[in-house]
Protein backbone atom coordinates (compact mmCIF):
# COMPACT_ATOMS: atom_id res chain seq x y z
CA UNK A 1 0.00 0.00 0.00
CA UNK A 2 2.91 2.07 0.68
CA UNK A 3 4.61 1.93 -2.66
CA UNK A 4 1.42 2.37 -4.23
CA UNK A 5 0.76 5.73 -2.43
CA UNK A 6 3.87 7.08 -3.36
CA UNK A 7 3.38 6.51 -6.57
CA UNK A 8 0.05 8.28 -6.59
CA UNK A 9 1.78 11.21 -5.03
CA UNK A 10 4.36 10.91 -7.82
CA UNK A 11 1.98 10.61 -10.89
CA UNK A 12 0.06 13.98 -9.69
CA UNK A 13 2.50 15.76 -11.89
CA UNK A 14 0.03 13.87 -14.52
CA UNK A 15 -3.04 16.19 -14.75
CA UNK A 16 -5.67 16.60 -16.90
CA UNK A 17 -7.49 19.14 -18.12
CA UNK A 18 -11.28 19.78 -19.18
CA UNK A 19 -11.46 22.04 -22.23
CA UNK A 20 -14.61 23.51 -24.38
CA UNK A 21 -13.74 24.61 -27.83
CA UNK A 22 -16.94 26.95 -27.39
CA UNK A 23 -15.19 28.78 -24.44
CA UNK A 24 -12.17 30.73 -24.29
CA UNK A 25 -8.83 28.99 -23.09
CA UNK A 26 -9.35 30.42 -19.71
CA UNK A 27 -12.96 29.36 -18.81
CA UNK A 28 -14.04 26.10 -18.34
CA UNK A 29 -10.47 24.86 -17.56
CA UNK A 30 -9.88 22.22 -14.36
CA UNK A 31 -6.96 20.50 -13.46
CA UNK A 32 -7.33 16.95 -12.00
CA UNK A 33 -5.52 14.07 -10.04
CA UNK A 34 -3.30 11.69 -11.69
CA UNK A 35 -6.23 9.50 -10.52
CA UNK A 36 -8.54 10.33 -12.96
CA UNK A 37 -5.98 8.27 -15.11
CA UNK A 38 -8.34 5.48 -14.00
CA UNK A 39 -11.54 7.17 -14.66
CA UNK A 40 -10.68 7.81 -18.18
CA UNK A 41 -9.73 4.68 -18.99
CA UNK A 42 -13.01 3.28 -17.60
CA UNK A 43 -15.22 6.38 -19.07
CA UNK A 44 -15.93 7.52 -15.24
CA UNK A 45 -15.57 11.24 -14.17
CA UNK A 46 -18.99 11.41 -12.54
CA UNK A 47 -17.34 11.99 -9.13
CA UNK A 48 -13.86 13.30 -10.56
CA UNK A 49 -13.85 17.43 -11.41
CA UNK A 50 -15.88 18.92 -13.91
CA UNK A 51 -17.40 18.09 -17.07
CA UNK A 52 -16.73 20.23 -20.86
CA UNK A 53 -18.31 20.30 -23.75
CA UNK A 54 -18.09 20.47 -27.26
CA UNK A 55 -20.07 21.40 -30.11
CA UNK A 56 -20.54 20.62 -33.90
CA UNK A 57 -19.04 22.82 -36.47
CA UNK A 58 -22.07 24.98 -38.39
CA UNK A 59 -20.48 24.02 -41.59
CA UNK A 60 -19.92 20.58 -42.42
CA UNK A 61 -16.36 19.53 -42.59
CA UNK A 62 -15.54 15.92 -44.02
CA UNK A 63 -12.35 14.36 -42.56
CA UNK A 64 -11.03 14.47 -38.99
CA UNK A 65 -8.28 16.28 -37.08
CA UNK A 66 -7.79 12.96 -34.98
CA UNK A 67 -5.19 10.82 -35.99
CA UNK A 68 -7.14 7.68 -35.08
CA UNK A 69 -10.51 7.23 -36.79
CA UNK A 70 -11.79 5.81 -33.76
CA UNK A 71 -11.59 6.18 -30.14
CA UNK A 72 -11.29 2.10 -29.45
CA UNK A 73 -7.27 2.03 -28.84
CA UNK A 74 -5.60 0.04 -26.57
CA UNK A 75 -2.74 2.19 -24.73
CA UNK A 76 -0.33 2.12 -22.00
CA UNK A 77 0.82 5.58 -20.43
CA UNK A 78 4.57 5.63 -18.77
CA UNK A 79 5.26 8.06 -16.64
CA UNK A 80 8.77 9.28 -16.13
CA UNK A 81 9.37 6.82 -13.50
CA UNK A 82 7.66 3.78 -15.18
CA UNK A 83 4.80 3.57 -13.38
CA UNK A 84 1.59 2.73 -16.06
CA UNK A 85 -1.40 3.25 -16.34
CA UNK A 86 -3.96 1.08 -19.27
CA UNK A 87 -6.30 3.28 -21.36
CA UNK A 88 -8.61 1.92 -23.71
CA UNK A 89 -9.92 4.97 -25.21
CA UNK A 90 -7.50 7.59 -26.41
CA UNK A 91 -7.49 9.80 -29.53
CA UNK A 92 -4.52 12.51 -30.76
CA UNK A 93 -5.66 15.65 -31.73
CA UNK A 94 -3.63 16.48 -34.33
CA UNK A 95 -4.12 20.45 -34.60
CA UNK A 96 -3.76 20.84 -30.94
CA UNK A 97 -1.11 18.67 -30.56
CA UNK A 98 -2.66 16.57 -27.47
CA UNK A 99 -3.79 13.55 -26.37
CA UNK A 100 -7.69 12.77 -25.33
CA UNK A 101 -9.93 10.17 -23.67
CA UNK A 102 -13.55 10.50 -24.62
CA UNK A 103 -15.60 10.50 -21.59
CA UNK A 104 -19.20 9.56 -22.31
CA UNK A 105 -21.19 11.48 -25.15
CA UNK A 106 -20.09 15.09 -24.79
CA UNK A 107 -17.10 15.54 -23.16
CA UNK A 108 -13.51 14.45 -23.07
CA UNK A 109 -10.02 14.29 -20.81
CA UNK A 110 -6.89 16.23 -22.28
CA UNK A 111 -3.90 15.01 -21.27
CA UNK A 112 -0.83 16.96 -20.04
CA UNK A 113 2.19 15.53 -20.69
CA UNK A 114 4.38 16.84 -18.14
CA UNK A 115 5.32 13.63 -16.14
CA UNK A 116 4.77 11.61 -19.26
CA UNK A 117 7.72 9.43 -20.47
CA UNK A 118 5.87 8.16 -23.78
CA UNK A 119 2.46 6.28 -24.70
CA UNK A 120 1.96 3.61 -26.64
CA UNK A 121 -1.07 3.50 -28.78
CA UNK A 122 -1.56 -0.04 -31.36
CA UNK A 123 1.86 -0.98 -30.75
CA UNK A 124 3.33 2.15 -31.80
CA UNK A 125 5.25 4.93 -29.26
CA UNK A 126 4.49 8.09 -28.78
CA UNK A 127 6.31 10.95 -27.22
CA UNK A 128 6.38 14.93 -26.52
CA UNK A 129 9.27 16.06 -28.30
CA UNK A 130 11.70 19.11 -27.61
CA UNK A 131 13.70 20.91 -29.71
CA UNK A 132 14.73 24.03 -30.84
CA UNK A 133 10.89 24.54 -32.84
CA UNK A 134 9.35 23.53 -30.13
CA UNK A 135 7.52 20.57 -28.73
CA UNK A 136 5.65 17.98 -30.65
CA UNK A 137 4.46 14.54 -30.16
CA UNK A 138 5.09 12.38 -32.59
CA UNK A 139 5.62 8.46 -33.28
CA UNK A 140 8.76 7.05 -32.51
CA UNK A 141 10.05 5.32 -35.59
CA UNK A 142 13.56 4.60 -34.21
CA UNK A 143 15.90 5.69 -31.34
CA UNK A 144 19.46 5.49 -30.18
CA UNK A 145 22.03 7.41 -27.87
CA UNK A 146 22.98 9.42 -30.90
CA UNK A 147 19.56 10.23 -32.71
CA UNK A 148 15.72 9.17 -33.24
CA UNK A 149 13.73 8.86 -36.15
CA UNK A 150 10.13 10.16 -35.70
CA UNK A 151 7.02 10.50 -37.94
CA UNK A 152 4.78 13.77 -37.19
CA UNK A 153 1.42 15.02 -38.12
CA UNK A 154 -0.42 17.88 -39.26
CA UNK A 155 -3.90 18.97 -40.86
CA UNK A 156 -4.93 20.84 -43.57
CA UNK A 157 -8.17 22.46 -43.99
CA UNK A 158 -9.05 22.78 -48.03
CA UNK A 159 -11.81 25.49 -48.20
CA UNK A 160 -15.26 24.17 -50.11
CA UNK A 161 -15.63 26.03 -53.41
CA UNK A 162 -19.01 26.98 -55.41
CA UNK A 163 -17.48 26.44 -58.41
CA UNK A 164 -18.97 23.39 -59.49
CA UNK A 165 -16.47 22.67 -61.95
CA UNK A 166 -13.87 21.90 -58.86
CA UNK A 167 -16.89 19.70 -56.95
CA UNK A 168 -15.83 20.02 -53.51
CA UNK A 169 -19.14 21.44 -51.53
CA UNK A 170 -17.77 20.94 -47.89
CA UNK A 171 -14.63 21.87 -45.93
CA UNK A 172 -12.15 19.20 -46.23
CA UNK A 173 -9.52 18.22 -43.41
CA UNK A 174 -6.13 16.47 -44.77
CA UNK A 175 -4.40 14.42 -42.26
CA UNK A 176 -0.76 14.32 -43.39
CA UNK A 177 2.83 13.18 -41.61
CA UNK A 178 6.05 13.88 -41.83
CA UNK A 179 9.15 12.54 -40.75
CA UNK A 180 12.03 13.97 -38.85
CA UNK A 181 15.61 13.20 -37.93
CA UNK A 182 16.43 14.47 -34.11
CA UNK A 183 20.07 15.00 -32.92
CA UNK A 184 21.15 16.84 -29.95
CA UNK A 185 17.41 18.65 -29.72
CA UNK A 186 18.08 20.01 -33.42
CA UNK A 187 15.10 18.65 -35.45
CA UNK A 188 15.64 18.29 -39.23
CA UNK A 189 13.00 16.80 -42.25
CA UNK A 190 14.04 13.44 -43.11
CA UNK A 191 13.34 11.38 -46.35
CA UNK A 192 13.96 7.47 -46.89
CA UNK A 193 16.67 7.51 -48.94
CA UNK A 194 20.05 5.78 -49.47
CA UNK A 195 22.09 8.86 -48.81
CA UNK A 196 20.11 10.04 -45.76
CA UNK A 197 20.03 6.30 -44.20
CA UNK A 198 23.72 5.80 -44.18
CA UNK A 199 24.71 9.52 -43.49
CA UNK A 200 23.19 8.10 -39.98
CA UNK A 201 25.75 5.36 -40.11
CA UNK A 202 29.39 5.92 -38.70
CA UNK A 203 31.76 5.08 -41.60
CA UNK A 204 33.19 2.25 -40.09
CA UNK A 205 30.32 0.65 -40.33
CA UNK A 206 28.64 1.27 -43.71
CA UNK A 207 30.11 -1.59 -45.41
CA UNK A 208 29.09 -4.09 -43.23
CA UNK A 209 25.34 -2.56 -43.18
CA UNK A 210 25.64 -1.98 -46.96
CA UNK A 211 26.29 -6.22 -46.90
CA UNK A 212 22.94 -6.63 -44.50
CA UNK A 213 20.45 -4.46 -46.80
CA UNK A 214 21.86 -6.13 -49.38
CA UNK A 215 21.44 -9.80 -48.58
CA UNK A 216 17.88 -9.35 -46.88
CA UNK A 217 16.40 -7.13 -49.98
CA UNK A 218 16.25 -4.57 -47.90
CA UNK A 219 14.86 -1.44 -49.44
CA UNK A 220 15.97 2.48 -48.30
CA UNK A 221 12.40 4.13 -49.11
CA UNK A 222 10.55 1.69 -46.69
CA UNK A 223 9.88 2.84 -43.78
CA UNK A 224 10.04 -0.70 -41.72
CA UNK A 225 12.94 -1.32 -44.04
CA UNK A 226 15.03 1.57 -43.00
CA UNK A 227 13.92 0.74 -38.79
CA UNK A 228 15.20 -2.56 -39.00
CA UNK A 229 18.74 -1.72 -40.97
CA UNK A 230 19.26 1.24 -38.27
CA UNK A 231 18.28 -1.61 -35.58
CA UNK A 232 20.91 -4.38 -37.00
CA UNK A 233 23.58 -1.05 -37.17
CA UNK A 234 22.81 -0.36 -33.19
CA UNK A 235 23.98 -3.88 -32.64
CA UNK A 236 27.40 -3.45 -34.54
Amino acid sequence: MKFFTNHILQLSILLFSLSSIAQDDNLGFSQNAATNLSSAASNNIQSHGTSGYFYNPRRKIEGTEYLFDTWNNSAIVYSDDEYKYIINNINLNIKSNSFLSKIGKDSIFTYNMNGIDRIIINNKTYKNIYSEKGKTICEVVFESDDFSILKGFDVKTIQSSPNPMINRKNDRIVRKKRFYVLKDETLDSFRFARRKVMALIAPKKKAEVKEYVKINSLSYRDENDVKQILNYNSTL
